[in-house]
């Protein structure tokens, strides 16, 4: 008998300002499980990236374009973008 694999979802994910230094680079790529969520991805990225977990509760984020919220569902080759807070007056 032989296992099923689960069904994957490709992601790109683009961080922008202090994001960039906390992660070392400008945008990653991942192979989530089916259902996959932007929390899912949020807690993944908060368990490698140490200091960008520290931070996630500050960084809003945007699937394809449009704000979204952490129960949004990620489908085959969505974009997330992490945005942290912009400072100014």
């Amino acid at each position: 008998m032989s296992a099923t694999l689960p069904n994957m979802v490709n992601v790109t994910v683009r961080l922008f300002g202090p994001a960039i230094d906390m992660v070392g680079c400008e945008s990653l790529a991942y192979a989530l499980v089916e259902p996959a969520s932007l929390e899912g991805l949020c807690e993944m990225l908060g368990a490698r990236y140490p200091k960008l977990g520290a931070n996630l509760a500050y960084m809003r984020f945007a699937v394809n374009g449009e704000y979204a919220e952490a129960s949004a569902t990620l489908a085959e080759g969505d974009e997330v973008a992490v945005i942290p807070p912009v400072a100014g007056g």
